[in-house]
C-alpha cells in the first residue's frame, strides 16, 4: 500500500511512503498547508496514489479497450491544456 493514514490530534494527516524522501513530515488530508512543497513532492505523492487504481491493461473483466496508439496519447498532451468549454476560442477541437 502506497499510503498509510493515521490520525493525529483532531486533524488527519498522511504518512508517505515512496515521497519519503521529499516530505520528512506528515501532511494533512483536509487542509491546505501554509507553506509549499516542491513540485517533486507532489508529483510523487499524486503518482503514488494513482498506483492504487490498478493497471488498466490488465483489466480482463470488461470489453473496453484500455491500450491506444502511442499517436493518440500524443495528441492528448498536445490539447490537454486546452479550454473545451471556449467553443469559439479552440473550434477545430469542438468540430473534433
Amino acid at each position: 500500500m502506497v499510503l498509510s493514514h493515521g490520525v493525529l490530534g483532531s486533524d488527519e494527516s498522511i504518512h508517505y511512503t515512496f515521497a519519503s524522501r521529499y516530505v520528512r513530515t506528515s501532511l494533512p488530508r483536509f487542509r491546505m498547508l501554509e507553506q509549499s512543497i516542491s513540485k517533486e513532492a507532489a508529483y510523487q505523492i499524486i503518482n503514488d496514489e494513482l498506483m492504487l487504481d490498478g493497471n488498466p491493461r490488465l483489466n480482463l473483466a470488461s470489453f473496453v479497450t484500455t491500450w491506444m496508439e502511442p499517436e493518440c496519447d500524443k495528441l492528448i498532451q498536445a490539447s490537454v491544456n486546452k479550454n473545451y468549454v471556449a467553443r469559439d476560442k479552440y473550434p477545430v477541437t469542438t468540430e473534433l
